[in-house]
């Protein structure tokens, strides 16, 4: 194993904060990465600016370095192994080519280029596969009825201010933002956060966005004018369109969302994409679970074939329950096949749509999934069906087998 097989960037360029104000390894990083022994706690409990240092991230560093691959990295060695491009590979070509080669030359020197930020968990959509500390609207739904819900939260702890206002994040930017390059705001839905808005207004006061690469993973309901106005001061703006599924399988997914109104949305950003097609950018991220498998074909033939989006297929892997191979055995080879073949014969060529490939392979040879898988997704839906007057076996009948284990 070489140093160059392991080593990534993001530990020695980039502080990553998640919804609660806990810092992690990154934003992909298994469990945030930084638990344990030497855990550096919440931003809101630190006197000092000195976020980037610690004794569990430089422990990860030592390692990587020495040639050896973290564990808290598997998402992306997982990637690698299967042939597709991962989070590690992808900010060390594309983002910080520069920073990655002096790293790879010897230099392990620590700063700043890169934000993750999570500013909360507030949202307006109540995805399915995620979970109430990263939306709000999840969060008050499980609250309604906590003895018969799929989750336990704690309400006083999601109800209290964000960890932004608690913290000094805004000293950090101000004393170490000068070497910011990439910006990644995350979710709840951060185009509904104060927070986020006052963080934007400080990097164009401080002069510091011209320089910036601004990304966003967003449910697009809230897109609009503010919003492009604020954008145009930076060096770029690379927006991701969370979007899982089409027509009824992504109003089934992203409730309460209408796609007829995210299908408009995605023709306004294709209009400020051609403003300025190298500053203002539009991608897709989607994830692959048992709910959108089954759509995959339509899903590709709307945002691929008809609107030319480029497309980062995302697989769920928690809740373990909704992994795309999560599927009834009388179903899934047929639905896996259709899609593969839909697939090689319209989109043979396309990228993204090759790692979807490999996933839908990996779901015609998995096993037949465990009783426990079946039963947490089935509680899992029914809870969720319950309280939004909608009916899993409307869309997938399929499960219908699985509700004998309730």
């Amino acid at each position: 194993m070489t140093a160059k097989n392991t080593l990534c960037i993001l530990p020695f360029n980039t502080l990553s904060i998640g919804q609660s104000g806990h810092q992690r390894l990154c934003c992909n990083a298994l469990n945030g990465g930084l638990s344990g022994e030497g855990w550096p706690g919440p931003v809101t409990q630190r006197p000092t600016l000195q976020w980037q240092q610690g004794q569990t991230i430089q422990k990860i560093r030592d390692v990587m370095v020495a040639g050896y691959k973290p564990s808290q990295c598997e998402r992306c060695w997982e990637l690698e192994k299967m042939g597709s491009e991962s989070y590690r590979q992808i900010n060390n070509t594309y983002r910080f080519p520069e920073s990655y080669a002096k790293l790879e030359a010897g230099d392990q020197t620590v700063k700043l280029e890169r934000l993750e930020l999570d500013f909360g968990n507030k949202c307006n959509l109540a995805c399915r596969m995620c979970h109430p500390y990263s939306s709000s609207l999840l969060a008050q739904e499980v609250a309604k009825d906590p003895v018969n819900a799929y989750t336990t939260i704690d309400i006083k702890f999601l109800e209290e201010n964000s960890w932004v206002k608690r913290s000094r994040l805004f000293d950090v930017v101000r004393e170490q933002g000068h070497d910011l390059k990439s910006v990644y705001i995350i979710g709840g839905e951060p185009l509904i956060m104060d927070e986020q808005e006052e963080f934007l207004d400080l990097l164009i006061e401080l002069d510091f966005a011209k320089n910036i690469s601004l990304e966003y993973n967003s449910n697009i309901t809230t897109i609009g004018k503010k919003w492009y106005d604020k954008w145009s001061n930076f060096r770029e703006v690379n927006l991701n369109a969370s979007i899982d599924g089409v027509g009824s399988i992504y109003e089934y997914v992203r409730w309460p969302a209408k796609w007829d109104k995210i299908y408009n949305n995605l023709k306004e950003l294709q209009d400020w994409h051609k403003q300025d097609t190298t500053k203002n950018k539009v991608c897709v991220h989607s994830t692959l679970s048992n709910l959108t498998v089954p759509g995959i074909a339509e899903t590709a033939d709307i945002l691929i074939g008809e609107m030319n989006f480029n497309i980062f297929f995302i697989n769920v892997d928690h809740p373990t329950c909704m992994r795309p191979e999560i599927l009834p055995a009388s179903v899934k080879q047929t639905l896996a096949r259709t899609g593969i073949e839909h697939i090689q014969k319209n989109f043979k060529d396309h990228y993204s749509l090759s790692n979807v490939v490999r996933t839908l392979e990996r779901v015609v040879a998995s096993s037949e999934p465990s009783e426990q898988d079946k039963i947490d997704f089935i509680k899992r839906m029914n809870y969720m069906d319950k309280h939004r007057k909608q009916n899993l076996l409307d869309l997938h009948p399929w499960f219908e087998e699985w509700y004998v284990h309730q």
